[in-house]
């Protein structure tokens, strides 16, 4: 019988990083479980990949009695639970953020509870927003152990979810890991208060003039490697409970900038990179320790942050070429 892989959130930036690891670095078949579904979407998003092993599923996982449905239909082994608002929508939007960031963690907790084949992995994509401001912290490098002070819905909300996760762990004995990830950066980070570096790329493929609103110094991580993150941790060898962060490059957004003009020049069709730097702070933190999880897992890739700037910027002159940005 073939392995079976849940992944909701299966098309937001990690979602759809961590389906294409999975589609190239096993043999699993992935359903994906969204509140929209369509083909445009999937052709788009997958584009180049395969797709005789996946399956889109509409769900609103802040409906309990959907969730439960999905897994009385579906045995999975791993479930990869991705799906969340973030933190524009978490503050425009609180109690539709509560539903589906907290309320929707536990409905999906409680239908693996229930399911009649138990699961042998559970991955639930947390955030360094759990820890507050980097003011809050000391100098010099912050242990991942650091206590969490969570300053906004999102970040408390979060916290919660791997509170959640312990408790199934400890209930269940299903080996629980909690991934931390940062600022992510790359191919489908669309959404979010930190995608405009992202955001000031795809004006570089396009010849607009942007600018980045905020300067503070964040922990950048490659979209591609975030996503491997959250596969590997589903199908190595792992049992326990874990929370980790995960490897980054801590720039300022001034060296991001200085290094997206100056790759942006050598790549054919990019002219004249204009981005500008506002002067506004986000309340994340930065200089995060990561060496716990590549302690466990030492295959998570770290990508250089030239090569995935480089590889960013290649995706978008595509993605230019077909109309899609």
């Amino acid at each position: 019988m073939a392995t079976k892989i849940l992944v909701t959130g299966g098309y937001g930036c990690i979602g759809a990083e961590t389906v294409k690891w999975l589609l190239l670095n096993t043999d699993a078949e992935i359903v994906i479980a969204s509140r929209t579904v369509s083909a445009d979407r999937t052709a788009r998003v997958f584009h180049g990949f395969g797709q005789e092993r996946l399956q889109m599923i509409s769900l609103d996982i802040s409906k309990a009695d959907k969730v439960n449905d999905l897994f009385s239909t579906h045995g999975f082994n791993q479930v990869i639970h991705l799906a969340a608002f973030q933190t524009p929508d978490c503050n425009a939007h609180r109690d539709m953020g509560l539903q589906i960031n907290l309320a929707g963690t536990q409905h999906l907790i409680e239908a693996i509870k229930q399911s009649s084949q138990p699961i042998e992995r559970f991955v639930f994509a947390s955030s360094i927003a759990v820890y507050g401001p980097r003011s809050q912290y000391p100098p010099g490098v912050v242990s991942s152990e650091s206590e969490p002070a969570p300053g906004a819905p999102y970040g408390i909300w979060k916290l919660a979810g791997e509170q959640l996760s312990r408790v199934f762990h400890q209930e269940t004995g299903v080996p629980t890991i909690c991934l931390r990830p940062a600022v992510l950066y790359g191919p489908g980070r669309d959404l979010g208060l930190t995608s405009s570096p992202t955001t000031a790329m795809k004006h570089v493929v396009q010849g607009i003039p942007y600018t980045i609103p905020f300067c503070s110094r964040q922990d950048f991580q490659f979209a591609p490697d975030v996503g491997a993150a959250a596969g590997i941790t589903a199908v190595d060898s792992f049992d326990g409970f874990g929370v980790y962060t995960l490897p980054s490059h801590c720039l300022s957004i001034a060296q991001m900038v200085e290094m997206i003009q100056e790759i942006g020049k050598q790549i054919e069709g990019v002219d004249d990179p204009q981005i500008s730097v506002g002067d506004q702070e986000v309340p994340f933190i930065c200089d995060l320790e990561s060496q716990r999880i590549m302690d466990q897992f030492p295959s998570i890739p770290h990508t250089a942050i030239s090569d995935g700037i480089k590889r960013t910027l290649e995706t978008f002159c595509l993605h230019h070429k077909l109309g899609w940005l």
